[in-house]
């Protein structure tokens, strides 16, 4: 064995350049590596392994961060997440006119549900899109989108979603184009997708189509010429009675929005409208109705009385007045006829449009 090299002590730096080599070798190489140092190919590979051994990675102690370094990074992390599902808690949008308007708001379409009443959903929104003075606040639910795993079974009550979104972002581009949106909420069933996916799709279609977003909840000043009411709009609230409608609503103004001349509630697909008085203003509660006038998840709880119902509120633009009605058409046959004697007094034309104010 005379002139062969014995193998390097594992841990050395000898044994360590060794080892890169080997690592770095075709098995005819290691073959030669091992006829060098006077062992077997599987000696070579016993002692690699014990070389192993000994470049193992040790544990390190977690770094020592303080509760202020904490608290740093969870603000900046806060700060990259928010703008992709935050929205403004209150905007404001501006109807320049000279005659009153009118906002309807309508909500839980449930498009794609059985049950949904698809001939007066099609008429009304050929209105809502025509109509001169009429102005649509929409609310949440336009579609079922029932995705959530404890409801996969009420598939076979619903048209496939792609459809049902197709639907909505159709109905929702033929009120932006035609001038008559105004702005336009989430509902619990379409954020199910935000819940399952963590991104809120109504919120990225409204951003695409430039319309003002609400989501869950919102207080919107609307300026109607030269006179402002405003309104809260939310789609589920607390404070809610099955024997009074409108309780919810006025108790939401009372304890979170006492400015509020207008509030508005869905999600229970009960209409129903109250005019009164409050702070000494002229004020108006607002529960919306439903296109589903047939649903089975109602009929299984009980909750009966569901009807198509789009509540209104007249709005005029010099003096600080509102007349609400429970249903769109009443409400169009009187602002017809507001509209008719301003424009014959000469107070104004019908030259109006929305921007955000």
């Amino acid at each position: 064995m005379f002139g062969r090299q014995p193998l390097p002590r594992p841990g050395t730096d000898e044994a360590r350049a060794l080892e890169k080599r080997i690592a770095a070798s075709t098995t005819t190489e290691r073959h030669d590596i091992a006829r060098l140092h006077g062992v077997s190919y599987g000696g070579l590979l016993n002692w690699r392994t014990r070389c192993k051994r000994h470049s193992l990675p040790q544990i390190q102690p977690p770094r020592d961060s303080s509760l202020s370094e904490h608290f740093r990074v969870c603000r900046e992390l806060d700060g990259l997440i928010e703008p992709h599902f935050r929205t403004q808690a209150e905007l404001s949008v501006r109807i320049e006119t000279q005659l009153p308007v009118a906002v309807v708001h309508t909500a839980d379409w449930h498009m794609g549900e059985s049950g949904c009443d698809y001939d007066q959903l099609e008429a009304d929104l050929a209105v809502m899109s025509t109509e001169p003075g009429l102005y649509v606040a929409l609310g949440g639910d336009a579609y079922s989108n029932i995705i959530q795993p404890s409801k996969i079974g009420s598939s076979h009550n619903q048209a496939p979603i792609a459809v049902q979104k197709a639907m909505y972002v159709l109905a929702v581009k033929q009120l932006q184009d035609s001038g008559h949106l105004l702005f336009a909420g989430t509902g619990n069933h379409p954020y199910w997708t935000a819940l399952a996916t963590g991104e809120d799709w109504d919120l990225e279609l409204a951003r695409r189509l430039r319309i003002v977003y609400t989501k869950h909840g919102a207080l919107v000043n609307i300026v109607v010429g030269d006179m402002l009411y405003p309104e809260f709009w939310e789609h589920k609230g607390k404070y809610g009675s099955s024997f009074n409608q409108t309780h919810g609503p006025k108790q939401s103004q009372r304890v979170f929005h006492p400015n509020a001349r207008i509030v508005v509630r869905e999600h229970q697909h009960i209409g129903d409208v109250e005019q009164y008085r409050y702070d000494n203003r002229e004020c108006v509660a607002m529960r919306t109705g439903t296109y589903v006038v047939y649903s089975d998840f109602a009929a299984q709880n009980g909750l009966y009385g569901a009807h198509v119902c789009n509540p209104t509120v007249v709005l005029y633009p010099d003096r600080d007045w509102m007349v609400g009605f429970k249903h769109m058409e009443d409400a169009i046959v009187y602002l017809r006829a507001i509209r008719a004697e301003y424009e014959k007094d000469g107070k104004g034309k019908a030259n109006e449009h929305v921007t955000p104010a």
